[in-house]
């Protein structure tokens, strides 16, 4: 529990869901015109027209980072400009105006200051940052909204996966596939997220933990686990499936591959086969909601592949501690990856 003036939640029993905290930032914008003056205003419902862009055509967008405090007491997100140009990139994909770097970091900057007592303790949790930007004007036809609005709410969350980095179950699609070569897979869309919550559903009924996406073209190389990026190890090689516009540039993934090659590992963005992957030695995922999460089994149709004798891979092991050392301070933060709050 915090202070007399903090939540009352246990905060070792939280999970990653929705608990609605105190304040929220928004913005407004025409279609060809400027960002509005972004305001801080008490965490509310939005107005919005049926005939909304985001609500018929799924004009819209979201992005992911936390606020978490760090061993020296301060309070950090890590690596917000990544996640900044992620969603500009995205943007200029759907047609929606840009929101500036400057103004994205303000504004969830702002709104992790006015919900501080939302932060749990060290260790216990995050604030999970969520910015969101849509078409909100009206508009009949397929074409971009007239109006735009930005807005950055945020969320105290537990882990992912239930257990930590204690190794997880997967189960590869051999019937959905995430995304195709020149879709939007490559920017994070919310109509990407609605196909996935079916497969996702029916592999955690079976006793999964999430669903495996193979390529939708050759139905054989590994793109994505649900919403986070996969990574194997083999023989001391660590391999990620390529960026080719079909998969979520992760901000954990970029930084797991530069953190690896720092210590001296051969990291290869290449296509994995998921024959490959089944005869790894260790395999694992990567997000900001994930961090990194250790995979005990892989089943593929009749096969089942399992790692580590139910162990965390001492290469996920290695990585995990040195990424979540850095996100906490907990070491020093060579790179500037963690950005101060206060």
């Amino acid at each position: 529990m915090l202070d007399n003036d903090g939540p009352a939640i246990d905060w070792d029993s939280m999970i990653f869901s929705y608990q609605k905290t105190d304040r929220m930032y928004i913005s407004h914008c025409k279609q060809g015109g400027e960002w509005s003056p972004g305001v801080m205003q008490d965490f509310q419902n939005l107005s919005i027209s049926p005939a909304a862009g985001v609500l018929n055509y799924g004009q819209g967008l979201f992005e992911g980072l936390k606020a978490q405090r760090t061993e020296d007491g301060g309070i950090v997100m890590f690596r917000p400009e990544r996640n900044a140009k992620r969603m500009q990139s995205g943007a200029r994909r759907l047609g929606i105006p840009v929101v500036p770097e400057e103004m994205f970091l303000n504004a969830v900057r702002q709104t992790v200051i006015e919900n501080t007592r939302w932060i749990p303790p060290m260790g216990k949790g995050a604030l999970y940052i969520r910015p969101l930007l849509m078409g909100s004007g009206a508009i009949l036809g397929v074409a971009p909204a007239p109006e735009y609005t930005f807005l950055v709410y945020v969320s105290p969350v537990g882990p992912y996966f239930k257990g930590g980095l204690k190794p997880i179950s997967l189960k590869v699609s051999d019937k959905f596939h995430r995304a195709a070569p020149g879709g939007s897979g490559g920017v994070k869309a919310i109509g990407n997220y609605a196909p996935g919550m079916v497969p996702s559903k029916d592999a955690k009924a079976q006793g999964f933990a999430e669903i495996i996406y193979l390529d939708a073209v050759h139905h054989r190389y590994v793109e994505e686990v649900g919403a986070a990026n996969f990574f194997c190890v083999n023989d001391g090689v660590i391999s990620t499936p390529e960026l080719t516009g079909t998969i979520l540039p992760g901000v954990t993934r970029a930084s797991v591959i530069e953190i690896a090659k720092d210590m001296g590992y051969d990291v290869r963005e290449e296509k994995v086969d998921v024959d490959y992957v089944l005869n790894a030695d260790e395999c694992f995922c990567a997000g900001t909601a994930a961090v990194i999460s250790s995979i005990g089994s892989i089943q593929h149709g009749d096969k089942v592949a399992n790692f580590g004798d139910g162990e965390v891979g001492p290469i996920t092991r290695i990585l995990y501690d040195e990424l979540t050392s850095i996100q906490q301070r907990r070491i020093p933060d060579e790179r500037g990856w963690t950005v101060s709050v206060e």
